[in-house]
């Protein structure tokens, strides 16, 4: 083997050795933002699961006030009918 081809061959070695380490640093890095990501995201949907739980809650209790008002309502043409046709028959 001639020195040329050597140094050729260790500076090939070399630089491999350093285009792998530096992809292993980036994949390790990536690795990491990606798992600091999914724990972000998480936390906000949790946060967004809750905050619609309560509105739905409210959203149902503002529905259930509705009927009941409407009910109170619905009752009142009828109380009349039977008071006026309670005072004509009397």
């Amino acid at each position: 083997m001639s020195p040329e081809l050597i140094g050729i061959l260790a500076v090939g070695a070399a630089l491999a050795t350093l285009l792998l380490t530096g992809l292993r640093r980036v994949e390790a890095s990536m690795t990491t933002r990606i798992g600091q990501v999914e724990a972000s995201l998480t936390t906000r949907i949790d946060q967004v699961e809750a905050s619609l739980t309560t509105r739905m809650e409210r959203v149902e209790a503002g529905q259930t006030e509705l009927r009941e008002r409407m009910a109170h309502l619905e009752g009142l043409p009828e109380g009349l009918r039977e008071a006026i046709a309670h005072n004509r028959a009397a």
